[in-house]
C-alpha cells in the first residue's frame, strides 16, 4: 500500500492487552529505520523491538499510574499510533485511568526489556548474571553511556519534588506519518497535562524532537552520540544512516530531554 500524507481522523482510546500485538508491530516497524536502533541490535545481545514493546505494556498496562492509549482511523478501524505517560507524584485519584478493559493473557510474562522510564527511574532490566567482570562489547558501552545519561537525567534535571508526567510510548505506523496521528496523541496527553497542571518530560529520540517542539516541549540536555564510535561494522549499503547513504558513516544521533510545562502549547 501506498503512503500518503492526506490527513486522517483518529480517535483516541484505551489500550486493551488485545492491543499488545498490534502496537508492538507498529514500534518495530516504525525502529526498524532508526539508524540507532539498528546499531544497538549489533550487540552480542537482541535488541528486538517488538520483544521490548510487548514486554513493556504487559508489565505496566495494569498500573494506575500510567495511562496508555491508541490512535484508531476511524474509517478503518486500524490502529495507526499509540501512546502512553507515567505519573510521579500525583494523587492517583486524578490520574484519568480507564484501561484494560480485557484480562492480561495468561503465561505471559517478561521476555526482553530495556532501560525505560518507569514513573520517574530509569529501569534496568534483563542485565545477564555472571557478566560481572567480563570486558563488554561496544553496544555494551553504548547502553552503559545512555543509561547513565537518562539515570542522571531523572537524578539532577527532573525535580523530585514536583508532580509530572513522562511520556513512556509515543509511536505512530510509518505508513500513517505526517497525517495527524501523531499530534492527536500529543495533544490529548498535553490535555491531560493542562488539566492537572502538570510538566511533561520526554526522552526524544531524534526523529522525534521537532514533533515533540511543535507541541510546546523544550530541550533541557541533550546527548550526542557518535553512533560509529559504537557500531562493530561500518553499514551495509542500503542500511539507514543520519547522513547519506553510501557514505560509509552511521552518522552522529542526537537524543534530546525535553520538557513541556502546562499551558505551553505551540499546536
Amino acid at each position: 500500500m501506498m503512503s500518503s500524507n492526506k490527513r486522517i481522523s483518529v480517535s483516541i482510546q484505551p489500550l486493551n492487552y488485545a492491543d499488545i500485538p498490534a502496537c508492538a508491530r507498529i514500534t518495530s516497524s516504525a525502529f526498524s529505520v532508526d539508524p540507532h536502533t539498528i546499531v544497538k541490535n549489533l550487540g552480542r545481545e537482541p535488541y528486538d523491538m517488538y520483544d521490548i514493546s510487548s514486554t513493556n505494556f504487559l508489565e505496566t498496562l495494569h498500573k494506575k499510574t500510567y495511562v496508555y492509549v491508541k490512535a484508531v482511523d476511524d474509517e478503518t478501524g486500524e490502529i495507526v499510533g499509540h501512546a502512553g505517560w507515567a505519573f510521579r507524584g500525583v494523587d492517583q485519584a486524578l490520574i484519568p485511568w480507564s484501561g484494560p478493559a480485557d484480562a492480561k493473557p495468561v503465561g505471559e510474562g517478561r521476555k526482553q526489556g530495556q532501560d525505560q522510564v518507569k514513573n520517574g527511574e530509569a529501569k534496568d532490566v534483563d542485565k545477564k548474571e555472571g557478566e560481572e567482570g567480563k570486558e563488554g562489547d561496544s553496544i555494551d558501552r553504548l547502553h552503559a553511556l545512555e543509561d547513565a545519561d537518562m539515570q542522571y537525567w531523572i537524578s539532577n534535571v527532573v525535580p523530585s519534588d514536583t508532580p509530572c508526567m513522562f511520556v513512556v510510548d509515543l509511536i505512530v505506523s510509518p505508513s500513517f506519518q505526517s497525517r495527524g496521528v501523531g499530534g492527536a496523541l500529543l495533544r490529548h496527553g498535553n490535555a491531560v497535562a493542562d488539566t492537572l497542571g502538570l510538566s511533561i518530560w520526554v526522552h526524544s529520540s531524534h526523529q522525534a524532537y521537532e514533533a515533540y517542539k511543535k507541541f510546546g516541549f523544550e530541550t533541557v540536555r541533550e546527548l550526542n552520540i557518535d553512533l560509529d564510535e559504537y557500531a562493530p561494522r561500518r553499514p551495509h549499503a542500503g542500511e539507514e544512516v543520519m547522513g547519506e547513504k553510501g557514505c560509509g558513516k552511521w552518522g552522529r544521533y542526537i537524543i534530546r530531554y525535553m520538557e513541556r510545562k502546562p499551558g505551553n502549547s505551540s499546536s
